[in-house]
């Protein structure tokens, strides 16, 4: 059933642009829920992170197209917000803020050049972000959340008619499903010890077609978003032991035979990044 699952060739990363420092919607969000105020990024630590990550994807064998920054879109390296592909087929979402819909253009030239078949949402009632969808292989599961609505899952579900798609509850503090559940193998989720984790679970187990086990990430490291991995053609990329070291021993037990790489992305962090949000691959 999840035998293609994660089978990729390509990756399409995008680089850092200053403005992400002072300007990231993760300052809007926290003043809006009345949570901590994100400490400033190091820019040169984040680039030298996300160079290695960007590396990383080489080395395991991807074709990775590197995006230049625009500065007028100081989220814009988050480019799995910005759609959502399977197979030959892309879906280009409609972010929450009026700011990050302005990196879709981009991509949607990006995604053509690749020769992909792009599709978009148009319609203004919707909104979808990609950290919002994991998809299984065999279905999608879609924060119903703040960033992310019903008729934003309904266009999902039109452009991909062969994939069931289910919407799970989430609320902040969290903004994007994959902060809290991640596929981390073929049939195998990572799901984060915490309440939003426990309902995310629940809803999969109620509506999934498919089985699946988890494998639950320790609470102390949820801070570090350590349940958002990326599992691609046999390889575990995911936090370091330095920042979740209680997740790192749990991954090595459950996935002895996987090749695991640890990467640190504890700048990006600081705007509530995780490993996803930086790449989108196919």
């Amino acid at each position: 059933m999840f035998s293609n699952f994660g089978t990729y060739t390509r990756a399409i990363v995008r680089e850092i642009p200053d403005s992400i420092r002072d300007h990231s919607e993760a300052f809007v969000d926290c003043e809006e829920e009345g949570l901590p105020m994100p400490e400033q990024i190091n820019l040169a630590r984040a680039r030298r992170e996300h160079e290695r990550y960007t590396q990383t994807l080489r080395d395991l064998g991807l074709d990775v197209t590197v995006v230049p920054a625009d500065e007028s879109t100081p989220d814009c390296t988050f480019v799995e917000d910005t759609c959502i592909v399977v197979g030959n087929k892309a879906l280009l979402t409609r972010p929450l803020r009026e700011g990050r819909r302005n990196e879709i253009d981009s991509m949607e030239s990006v995604l053509t050049e690749l020769g992909l078949e792009v599709h978009r949402i148009l319609d203004k009632k919707a909104t979808l972000e990609g950290g919002d969808v994991v998809f299984t292989g065999y279905e999608f599961f879609v924060g119903d959340s703040k960033v992310s609505n019903t008729r934003g899952h309904e266009i999902l579900a039109e452009t991909f008619p062969e994939y069931p798609v289910h919407p799970v509850p989430l609320a902040p503090p969290e903004f994007h499903l994959k902060g809290v559940i991640c596929m981390a193998a073929p049939g195998v989720m990572a799901v984060a010890e915490s309440e939003w984790g426990t309902i995310a679970w629940k809803s999969v187990q109620e509506q999934g077609k498919a089985k699946y086990e988890p494998l639950w990430v320790p609470e102390d490291d949820i801070d570090f978003h350590t349940c958002d991995v990326i599992y691609f053609n046999g390889n575990l990329i995911h936090c370091t032991s330095e920042y979740g070291p209680k997740s790192v021993k749990r991954f090595k037990k459950r996935f002895p035979d996987l090749n695991r790489v640890e990467v640190s992305f504890d700048e990006l962090e600081k705007v509530d990044a995780g490993l996803t949000c930086c790449s989108v691959l196919f």
